[in-house]
């Protein structure tokens, strides 16, 4: 590989990296937020049923939203929730009109839109990391079929 593409991809890992410094924050905020928030709703009812998390993925990471499907104890006594990803299809942003609380609306739109920027720009890197081992491959595919 040559320098110039090693450069290019130690800034664009950098790059990733303070992005998902970014978003890692984002999601603690969230957590922050939604502790703080738990403690004032004692009825199950008024409490959210969505989180946020982050998930690493092949060059990449993700911005990802979980919703509660039910809370039940376990054989502990504990309780435990059965969750289920939520799908944002083939858009940037998660819509989660359907799934949010009233009182939370307004903060999972406003994650979503710092969300929605980061997902963009993760996109758009990671694309261009896989290129660029493309690129690498057939390098060295071209460089072997020569050398025969």
């Amino acid at each position: 590989m040559s320098d110039e593409i090693e450069s290019i991809l130690a800034a664009v890992s950098m790059r990733m990296d303070t992005l998902h410094e970014e978003a890692g924050r984002l999601v603690d905020e969230h957590w922050t937020y939604y502790m703080d928030e738990s403690k004032k709703r004692q009825d199950f009812a008024e409490k959210s049923m969505i989180y946020p998390r982050l998930r690493k993925t092949k060059v990449g990471f993700a911005i990802e939203w979980y919703r509660v499907l039910k809370w039940f104890k376990n054989h502990k006594g504990q309780w435990k929730k059965k969750t289920r990803y939520v799908s944002r299809g083939k858009t940037s942003r998660v819509n989660l009109t359907r799934y949010a609380q009233p009182w939370e609306l307004e903060t999972v739109n406003e994650f979503e839109n710092r969300a929605e920027l980061i997902r963009k720009e993760v996109t758009l890197l990671s694309n261009l990391i896989a290129a660029y081992k493309r690129l690498e491959k057939k390098g060295v595919e071209h460089e072997a079929s020569h050398e025969n």
